[in-house]
């Protein structure tokens, strides 16, 4: 009969080895045999940093599509209580974080389109889309 502390060291090994397959079975079927697919999810359940991208992306569709009834629609599906404060807010940050030009001009197009207006949007407005915009 072996000693105690070799039973112990053989049981910890068992232990050991089977925590390892477990963990590494668990991982291959959760990461590649059944892994999480998700589709069509809603842009509510969207961290906030997602929400102002797909913000950016609703202008992006919009700079080509000038559809803004289905801006609107977009914007709402965000599920803020103030979509246009939303957008708003949106646009000024990109402004002050002096992101990627071309998304501040689609989102200060929008925003202005709907009637919304801040003095830092300014520098990205031409002279016709200053018109109707509320200050």
């Amino acid at each position: 009969m072996a000693p105690l502390w070799q039973r112990l060291l053989r049981v910890v090994l068992w232990l050991s080895l089977g925590v390892i397959l477990g963990i590494a079975s668990g991982l291959l079927l959760g990461w590649v045999v059944w892994p999480i697919e998700f589709t069509e999810a809603d842009p509510t359940v969207l961290e906030e940093s997602y929400q102002q991208d797909y913000t950016v992306m609703i202008a992006t569709a919009y700079s080509l599509d000038e559809d803004l009834n289905g801006a609107r629609q977009r914007l709402s599906k965000l599920g803020k209580q103030d979509p246009n404060a939303w957008l708003l807010s949106v646009t000024v940050n990109h402004i002050l974080n002096q992101s990627d030009e071309t998304e501040i001009r689609y989102l200060v197009q929008l925003a202005s389109d709907l009637g919304l207006y801040s003095p830092a949007m300014d520098p990205y407005l031409t002279d016709s889309a200053t018109n109707g915009a509320v200050e």
